[in-house]
């Protein structure tokens, strides 16, 4: 059996309906030496069923391959570790690649070898891939992560290898293509961030460290909006609390890495007033919430007193609660009660940089 050059890392879980779609695209590719990596992450029957049925057929080209540890991260580099090619492509088991994707994706890496990892633009479309929702989408979603980009790009260069701050972005995880080599010695995806969330934003950020980055000007990948069960599966495995504790750890994972630089200390209040922000809205879906809301974004205006924008939304923050949806973007006020773990000290806990 030949070595591939190229290995299709595609990570499944719940995607039943659409998992042998996303391997027809991996199979379509123009670039003739790859390999399919299926990652089982305790799927479903059915699923696991595709799978194994395109394994099957495929002998010589598609192998599944386990991962029991439950998590994005977990499963991911399983996928990493077990490719045979110098090469590694991302592709989530709902997304659908561009024919062409590997072809272009490895001559631009060919052409800039200094490179740590090259991605793509990408269209957003519908569950059932017939409406393209978005066309070409090419920085990076949503704002949240634009805006952490944008500031994080300020701690670099880190080293003579690292990249500059120039090229630094977090693009959809479907369009990262790298090299094996590379992504294990910056360390693969942190399984500290399983099951889910930010596992792909830490590892780009590790992966900048080694050199800079490439977007090809082209939508090389098609993105599936999720659908209600599959939105309905990731609130199961880690609620909003649980997701704003994953970023405290991100933050608490940049500190250690950057905390010493010498832009640190500005960089981390800019950083932390952005996500203490962005946190506080959850807080105002809850009708016994605006307190402690209010309490995030008052620490948030220590850090950043100069930023306007900021005094506006804490401003909002004493509109009548039936405008908090449309002021806080989120569709309606919940009827419950906020969870017993946000308390007081919950707030005060997060994004904490130790000299501050």
């Amino acid at each position: 059996m030949n070595t591939p050059d190229v290995s299709i890392v595609i990570t499944y879980f719940r995607e039943e309906e659409v998992l042998g779609e996303t391997i027809e695209s991996a199979l379509s590719q123009t670039y003739p030496h790859t390999e399919i990596v299926l990652v089982d992450n305790n799927a479903s029957p059915g699923t696991r069923k595709i799978a194994k049925c395109y394994a099957s057929r495929y002998p010589g080209k598609v192998r599944v391959v386990q991962e029991p540890i439950q998590g994005v991260a977990a499963s991911k580099n399983r996928g990493v570790m077990e490719s045979r090619g110098e090469f590694v492509a991302i592709l989530d088991g709902d997304d659908l690649m561009h024919p062409e994707r590997i072809s272009l994706q490895k001559a631009a890496m060919d052409a800039r070898p200094e490179c740590a990892l090259v991605s793509s633009w990408y269209d957003r479309v519908s569950m059932d891939n017939r409406q393209v929702i978005r066309k070409d989408v090419f920085l990076t979603e949503p704002q949240i992560w634009l805006e952490t980009q944008n500031i994080l790009r300020d701690l670099f260069p880190v080293s003579r290898n690292s990249g500059t701050g120039e090229t630094l972005h977090f693009p959809l995880i479907s369009t990262a293509f790298f090299r094996r080599s590379t992504a294990i010695s910056a360390g693969g995806f942190n399984n500290a961030f399983n099951p889910r969330w930010f596992e792909d934003i830490e590892f780009y950020v590790r992966m900048y460290g080694k050199g800079e980055f490439f977007k090809v000007p082209q939508s090389l990948v098609r993105y599936r909006i999720s659908s209600p069960e599959a939105v309905e599966i990731k609130q199961k495995q880690m609620d909003w609390v649980g997701a704003c504790r994953q970023m405290d750890l991100f933050y608490r994972i940049l500190e250690a890495r950057f905390g010493d630089l010498p832009k640190a200390d500005a960089v981390f209040r800019r950083l932390g007033s952005l996500w203490l922000q962005h946190s506080s809205h959850h807080f105002f879906r809850y009708r016994e919430g605006s307190t402690l809301g209010r309490k995030m974004i008052q620490r948030a205006l220590r850090s950043t007193p100069d930023n306007v924008a900021l005094w506006k939304y804490w401003l909002k923050s004493f509109a009548p609660k039936p405008l908090h949806p449309r002021l806080f973007w989120f569709h309606e006020m919940s009827q419950g009660p906020i969870p017993e773990e946000a308390k007081a000290s919950f707030v005060e806990s997060l994004f904490r940089k130790k000299n501050i």
